[in-house]
């Protein structure tokens, strides 16, 4: 018997980043604020998760995987519910402060909402392995533990791991779980998890728990502050660009307290985007940083120059594919559609739109018009371009939107163009690994060196065009091969057939999400800001003046 299995239908997943243009943002945030992730929410957890661990270890009992397991599911799920009843109890709209981000809160809420006087939960009708099973909070075996924490604990030098196999390092998880050990109940956090019985009295007695105890934990919270803000007595590199990334937006949340337009410009992603990008705050002056924090300020820069070029890529690939998937195109190659697209008459009005004439001719016209990069809330900035794109693209289930998309990307295109200094390293000063554009050719640096060279002479149209084609449906193809190599996952939006292209979806325009919220909850967290539900105005605290401080020398 012959298994043919090289025709078996691959697992199919559009996927993220089709085009791998959000590689190079990912890797830098990644640089920039090491040991916070996407996923790592809440600052207690880098405390509990440890202390769950130990407290297990100190359990006179036989110890077992299978019981480890179990241990972990029902504390994993007892934390959650202790954070979603001490909100209930105390503070009904202030999720931020109790349980937002806590893992399995989705599913959890209900249960402990509805929760009575007399009534009783089973962790264990929420613990269960059985993936038929709705009420699993759930499926890592592990937990939130496994899925979302281990893996930047075992970076921090918190926690080991080996498959399903944890265990805290003698001088980070151990010593971090002994100070959480001082301020909580284990005894009765214990008890209530082996005997499975959740009442809403137990939830209340055990709200030490909750995230929003743990400024009142002396020892776990210095700790913690210790931990995010690298105090030791020997600095990691990791670790510096944390607690620099950190002190900027702190540094940032203060100058915006501070400022006359306070009351008119909050501090949210798009703002610190804008900033570091610009170098310049909200009325068009100067962001005054020292020069340690300058310099984090210019990496997060370049980081927003990718993101900016990123989107714009997305959106011209956005626009190929709907135009072939519109217009039935019959195109076989990837030369084939860029002599289509450039004949289309919405493409050239796009182009005259654009200025007409060559690319080199449309650069010269934006850099005599384009506004100061310091006017960064300007309708004709790069920011705010970038921000009109993906606007008009949640308008695409609506209207056409493909000249007016082509537009706004061949704007922001000849924006970073026009504005780049050739004399100066386009993401420095960041490091990337050897060969690693090689890997991800949609870059700024090829931006660069096309801009001055293939790109010059080309009519606006043909530019457009070429964007369209080798840095869209090309790089996808390229991406997707990969993909389909390597990891048998079929990510293909479009697929070459002997019909010519067929589009099998359209990839959404995104930016990337650089564990900004994440890193502004852990600083609410540890007491670092205050923010208030519903205000878009965010203050430092004392200990967060304290913190900027000494990250501003």
């Amino acid at each position: 018997m012959v298994t043919t299995s090289w025709v078996k239908k691959t697992y199919q997943t559009k996927g993220l980043d089709p085009l791998g243009v959000q590689a190079p943002s990912i890797n830098i945030y990644g640089q920039l604020l090491p040991g916070i992730t996407n996923v790592t929410d809440r600052a207690r957890y880098y405390s509990f998760y440890p202390w769950m661990v130990w407290a297990y270890e100190q359990q006179p009992r036989q110890k077992t995987q299978t019981d480890f397991v179990e241990w972990v599911r029902r504390a994993d799920c007892l934390f959650t519910m202790i954070g979603i009843r001490h909100r209930i109890a105390s503070d009904p709209s202030n999720f931020a402060w109790h349980d937002q981000g806590l893992v399995g809160s989705n599913k959890l809420s209900r249960a402990v909402t509805n929760l009575g006087p007399s009534d009783k939960i089973l962790l264990s009708d929420y613990t269960t392995l059985d993936d038929d099973d709705d009420n699993r909070y759930f499926k890592n075996i592990l937990g939130g533990l496994k899925q979302y924490y281990i893996g930047t604990f075992d970076g921090l030098g918190l926690m080991t791991r080996s498959g399903a196999v944890v265990a805290n390092t003698n001088e980070g998880g151990k010593p971090l779980a002994e100070a959480m050990d001082a301020a909580v109940a284990r005894e009765l956090f214990t008890e209530t998890v082996w005997s499975d019985i959740v009442t809403a009295d137990k939830l209340d007695d055990l709200s030490c728990f909750c995230s929003c105890q743990l400024q009142a934990s002396g020892a776990e919270h210095k700790s913690l502050v210790d931990l995010f803000f690298e105090h030791k007595l020997s600095i990691s590199l990791e670790g510096e660009q944390r607690r620099m990334s950190l002190g900027l937006m702190l540094d940032l949340i203060r100058t915006i307290e501070h400022g006359s337009l306070s009351q008119d410009v909050g501090f949210d992603q798009a703002v610190f985007r804008a900033c570091v990008y610009s170098g310049a705050l909200r009325d068009g002056n100067k962001w005054a940083l020292p020069s340690g924090l300058e310099q984090i300020r210019t990496q997060w820069g370049a980081y927003q120059k990718h993101e900016i070029f990123s989107v714009a890529v997305q959106c011209v690939f956005w626009v190929a594919l709907d135009a072939i998937d519109q217009e039935n195109a019959n195109l076989s190659t990837t030369e084939d559609f860029i002599h289509w697209f450039e004949e289309q008459t919405w493409v050239k009005a796009a182009s005259t739109e654009l200025g007409g004439g060559t690319f080199a001719s449309a650069v010269a016209k934006t850099k005599g018009i384009q506004p100061p990069l310091s006017d960064w809330w300007n309708d004709e900035h790069e920011i705010t371009l970038t921000k009109k794109a993906l606007e008009a693209f949640g308008a695409s289930s609506k209207r056409d939107v493909r000249k007016e998309l082509l537009v706004i990307a061949g704007k922001v295109l000849l924006a970073l163009t026009a504005r780049d200094d050739a004399s100066q390293q386009m993401y420095a000063p960041l490091v990337f690994p050897d060969k690693y554009f090689d890997l991800y050719p949609v870059n700024l640096e090829a931006l660069r060196t096309y801009s001055q060279g293939k790109w010059s002479a080309m009519p606006l149209s043909q530019w457009l065009a070429w964007v369209a084609g080798y840095w869209g449906i090309e790089s996808h193809l390229r991406v997707a091969l990969k993909k389909l190599r390597y990891q048998t996952k079929d990510i293909f939006h479009i697929i070459p057939t002997d019909q010519g292209f067929s589009v099998e979806a359209r990839p959404e325009p995104t930016l990337t999400s650089p564990r900004f919220f994440q890193a502004v909850q852990i600083l609410s967290d540890i007491g670092a800001i205050k923010r208030t539900p519903g205000d878009p105005l965010v203050v430092l605290t004392p200990l967060g003046d304290e913190l900027w401080s000494e990250c501003h020398v």
